[in-house]
């Protein structure tokens, strides 16, 4: 079974938990040289000989010291020397649980779930109050038998009702790099009564799912219950800015850089979208230059700028940047040139605004040759391209311009059967935004197919709703001036 070495990151020895007793103090002081020296020589056989020695003799009773021993070898992956402890501490006490975790986690470690499985399930036979046992079982069968994994949460649950179950389950799919089912869990948790790290891991795994209102809310309360760690500060800095909520985010920005500096490229360029959503544009560029000084190697700084001056209307100096940015960046994706796009349609707006012609062709000459590029690089997303051009010519009333493009949309898409999602939406959309050339030209009889197609794969698109409604309104009055018309004769 593959996958499964991160069950024991929780079961290691300095984060073990284990009873209070006189002892507890003193082997954890005597294993961190020991782990140290293991560490730094794994495959030596004599390598802190002397320590081990004296460790021995001094705990050789202590199963709980054992099984630490063990969770030593187990972290320098030494699984014959941390298997032996953990059968010497079975040895000293047949019901003490943790060791047969351990057992447990080196099956794990050498990717044998099946077994480990089994020794988890014998430490929660003799140990039912040990929930580090039930959470280790439930990590096995995460992703083979997700059922089984829930029920032995829902056992850990009835024999502990204390243990924070939903918050640990949710650390355990964070840790795997599962944020779905992660989200799922801190959902059900009690955010006041979640650990530090606990709200770390919340707010970073909403935030990476998108969900920026809950990210946003869980920083709020680790800064809060925890204003030491800036963690959260950067965590609702960065959700702000996702929520364009950019007055506040400036607030967090500044909190950040008063404590931790202008030392941070990642900050700086945080700063400079602060900066930069409340249109303190130059301002934000001096950040992000300082921050390709910090980092030559983050490209990200030479983006935003391109947006900066976007923002600021100098929209050559945008483009400038934009080519530094893509020839610096070979996976630059989509969106990255659907920016420059946009840059190219700032220009045609001006050029509309005063009536320049061929400002408006060169532009969209270029806008083209954009999303041209696109299709070269990425054939697969020839739809994709075609949309764009349709829709930026759409959008600055170049309509004219329009109709070819989502021409070859509907010819491309309309007799496929496995449309995508996105096809559909291209598709409904094409059809919605022909139905209006037509009827703002005033020819009804050609509009109303594009209508109607276009409300069976997008019922929802709002210039094909007014359509139906302004039509019902036509056909109502028509139907009364009819009856009038009657009724006086």
């Amino acid at each position: 079974m593959k996958a499964m070495k991160y069950l024991v990151s929780g079961a290691l020895v300095l984060s073990m938990s284990v009873a209070a007793n006189a002892q507890v103090a003193d082997y954890k002081t005597m294993l961190e040289p020991i782990l140290k020296e293991l560490k730094a020589s794994p495959n030596d056989k004599n390598v802190a000989k002397d320590l081990l020695k004296t460790y021995n003799k001094t705990f050789k009773k202590d199963p709980e010291a054992l099984t630490a021993l063990g969770n030593v070898y187990l972290a320098v992956k030494n699984y014959e020397m941390a298997d032996h402890y953990a059968n010497l501490a079975i040895a000293r006490n047949k019901n003490y649980g943790n060791a047969y975790i351990l057992k447990g986690d080196i099956q794990a470690m050498q990717d044998e779930g099946g077994g480990a499985a089994m020794w988890y399930r014998q430490s929660i036979e003799l140990d039912p109050k040990n929930p580090q046992a039930y959470m280790s079982y439930s990590n096995v069968y995460r992703k083979i038998d997700p059922k089984e994994s829930e029920r032995m949460l829902m056992e850990l649950k009835k024999n502990v009702p204390d243990f924070p179950i939903e918050a640990e389950a949710a650390h355990s799919f964070y840790n795997t790099g599962n944020y779905d089912k992660a989200l799922e869990y801190f959902l059900k948790s009690d955010i006041n009564k979640l650990e530090e790290s606990h709200l770390t891991e919340y707010s970073v795994t909403a935030t990476s799912l998108g969900n920026r209102e809950k990210a946003l809310e869980v920083a709020k309360v680790g800064i809060s219950k925890f204003p030491a760690n800036i963690s959260f500060v950067r965590l609702a800095l960065i959700n702000t800015i996702g929520l364009e909520k950019f007055e506040e985010a400036l607030g967090y920005a500044e909190k950040l850089i008063s404590n931790e500096g202008e030392n941070n490229s990642g900050d700086l360029c945080y700063y400079g979208n602060a900066l930069a959503g409340n249109k303190r544009y130059e301002e934000a560029i001096a950040k992000y230059e300082k921050a390709l000084t910090i980092d030559g190697t983050n490209i990200m700084p030479y983006k935003y700028i391109a947006a900066a001056y976007n923002g600021m209307g100098q929209e050559d100096k945008a483009l400038e940047y934009s080519a530094i940015y893509l020839d610096k960046n070979p996976n630059a994706k989509l969106a990255d040139y659907r920016d420059i796009a946009d840059i190219y349609l700032n220009k045609i707006k001006k050029a509309k605004e005063t009536e320049d012609a061929n400002g408006i062709e060169a532009n969209f000459a270029k806008l083209v040759g954009v999303y041209d590029q696109v299709v070269e690089k990425y054939p697969q997303a020839k739809v994709w391209s075609i949309y764009q051009k349709a829709n930026a010519a759409f959008t600055v009333e170049l309509d004219d311009k329009s109709v070819p493009y989502f021409t070859e949309i509907i010819n491309i898409l309309e007799n496929k059967t496995d449309r995508s999602d996105n096809e559909n939406y291209y598709l409904g959309t094409s059809y919605s935004r022909m139905g209006y050339y037509h009827w703002s030209k005033n020819d009804l009889e050609a509009a109303g197919p594009f209508f109607d197609k276009c409300i069976t794969i997008t019922p929802n698109d709002n210039i094909a709703k007014t359509w139906f409604q302004k039509k019902a309104e036509a056909e109502a009055e028509n139907t009364e001036t009819e009856q009038s018309q009657s009724a006086t004769e």
